[in-house]
């Protein structure tokens, strides 16, 4: 029995080592170029995805039970990597790197093609265009790397900052109804992030009807809005003494927009190696692509209307062939587990108690602030 044993756990174990070993090697830069072209990219990552998943699944095996394991779902999700979802997404890729705007881009990187992007360290090469605090998933060349936005700069902004009150009552109906429709923040591994709440509008381009019916002004208005990009739009509420820790959004080409709406002193948010704070009331504007971290120092909670733009530098026809790309690369595993994540019911953590001594501030500070979380 001992001998069987040991038998197992050997093969097993060579047999991890064996497919870690062969990992490493596939993701030299030479050998992902060749793998990752056109002719060879579907079954390439395809094919990465299972053997990762199998080599996941074998180590949680052998981990002792009390170690932090990866989430089932994310081990399932990679195991059954579906290969049409890569032909489709690479065909798209194909028509993005035909777009104008990235043929511009990729010209002055001195790259032919998108599918050398992932394999060449475009964040290195000095330009327009990066930055090496710019590394998300999926780059487009072509877009500015700026990491702050002059909010005057965007037609969308001034309809928003107008509707301020009315986003503000709806905001504040919610919350008096013990925050219905928020949820505690689930990434896309599967982490929980310690006080960050969120009421989702949209995501991954699905209407979450729910809440639109208890906010119908601000879903009308935000529908309503030019270059508006559905993928995840949210109330986003940061308990106090709560760090969002530094991370990237999963494409450039995007504009995040926060249309700040309650913001107590000493929230900040990093952006590459520029830091800002919010104004109550006015949309402060970035690209999420960056490296960014945000911070709550404050005794009450922060929450902002959290949007996406397309990029200015892209055309009505370059939009509709990125949305199609943004589409395809959302199946990717990680993409089915978030997506999941963010469809199904949870509680929140919302500070209650610190909202409450927010708004009895409010009232006692200015009138003014009184008459905005008026019901």
């Amino acid at each position: 029995m001992i001998m069987k044993l040991l038998v197992v756990t050997g093969v097993a174990v060579w047999g991890s080592l064996a497919l870690l070993i062969g990992l490493s090697l596939l993701n030299r830069p030479r050998i992902r170029r060749w793998l990752e072209r056109p002719a060879l990219y579907a079954h390439t990552f395809w094919l990465q995805y299972r053997l990762q998943g199998l080599l996941i699944g074998a180590l949680e095996r052998l981990r002792p039970k009390h170690a932090r394991r990866i989430p089932p779902e994310v081990v399932a999700a990679f195991r059954s990597a579906r290969l049409e979802d890569y032909r489709r997404l690479k065909d798209v890729l194909q028509e993005v790197d035909a777009l104008p705007t990235v043929q511009s881009g990729l010209a002055a990187l001195g790259l032919k093609s998108i599918f050398e992007v992932p394999t060449r360290a475009v964040h290195r090469i000095r330009s327009p265009y990066t930055d090496r605090l710019q590394r998300p998933a999926y780059y487009l060349p072509g877009v500015p790397a700026r990491t702050f936005y002059d909010p005057s700069e965007f037609e969308w902004v001034k309809p928003l900052e107008q509707a301020f009150p009315r986003v503000k009552r709806e905001l504040v109906n919610v919350l008096r109804q013990d925050g219905e429709g928020f949820k505690a923040y689930m990434s896309e591994g599967q982490q929980r992030l310690e006080g960050w709440n969120t009421f989702n509008f949209f995501f991954y381009g699905k209407k979450f009807e729910e809440n639109c019916a208890l906010c119908p002004e601000t879903a009308a208005l935000l529908e309503s809005l030019p270059r508006f990009e559905r993928d995840h739009i949210m109330f986003s509420a940061l308990n106090p003494h709560a760090h969002i820790p530094p991370h990237n959004g999963p494409m450039n080409g995007i504009i995040r927009g926060h249309l700040a709406m309650t913001v107590p002193p000493g929230c900040y948010i990093r952006v590459g190696k520029d830091e800002r704070t919010w104004e109550e009331g006015k949309v402060l504007v970035f690209d999420d692509s960056f490296e960014h971290e945000v911070w709550n120092h404050s005794d009450q909670v922060r929450i902002v209307l959290f949007m996406n733009f397309w990029h200015p530098c892209f055309s009505a026809e370059e939009i509709a062939v990125l949305q199609r790309f943004r589409t395809a690369y959302e199946q990717s595993p990680a993409g089915r587990v978030h997506e999941d994540n963010q469809a199904a019911r949870r509680a929140h953590d919302l500070a209650m108690k610190a909202i409450a001594a927010g708004k009895a501030a409010a009232k006692q500070d200015s009138p003014v602030a009184a008459a905005a979380v008026a019901p």
